[in-house]
């Protein structure tokens, strides 16, 4: 068309410039387009199926010839690391990368909130199990565990909760 407007005689570039606006004011007189149908925004869901805690204690190597200790080690109460296994579950279609389990606990001798979170780098979907271990040197610094919380978190928004007995709040 745009050769036409070039090589045409002045006469046609009229009438070619009055059909074409002439098909403009007829689409711009025709009713206006549908709305786009509201599409439901995705919300992911999931739920914590349990929590199951464990203490793991380091263990001693046997020396050979190192004889018997006669005394008790008085920090074998507090020498290993605390497990917690997080069983969870994403409902379909999932949850898309992202998503943080994050643990939250309150130490014997510390009163300070200790955040411990994991990452899911991949999609989340259907059952699933992670596990969080508070390291030795921590729990010999400030104690066991007294109270701990569990959040899965995507994208700020808090998908599930769940807490010891004792938590406050």
């Amino acid at each position: 068309m745009v050769r036409c407007f070039d090589t045409c005689a002045p006469s046609r570039r009229g009438l070619l410039l009055a059909g074409a606006l002439g098909w403009l004011a007829i689409a711009a007189s025709a009713a206006p387009p549908a709305a786009p149908r509201a599409v439901p925004a995705y919300s992911p869901r999931a739920s914590i199926v349990g929590v199951e805690r464990s203490f793991a204690r380091e263990s001693s190597w046997a020396v050979p010839g190192a004889g018997v200790r006669a005394f008790a080690d008085p920090e074998t109460e507090v020498s290993g690391s605390e497990r917690f296994e997080i069983r969870w579950y994403a409902n379909p279609p999932g949850i898309p990368p992202g998503v943080v389990v994050l643990l939250e606990s309150v130490q014997e001798r510390s009163p300070v909130l200790r955040n411990h979170p994991f990452r899911l780098n991949q999609k989340a979907e259907g059952h699933l199990r992670t596990v969080i271990e508070i390291p030795a040197d921590e729990i010999r610094e400030a104690g066991r565990v007294a109270k701990w919380r569990i959040r899965l978190v995507w994208r700020g928004r808090l998908l599930a909760s769940q807490a010891s007995a004792d938590w406050d709040g």
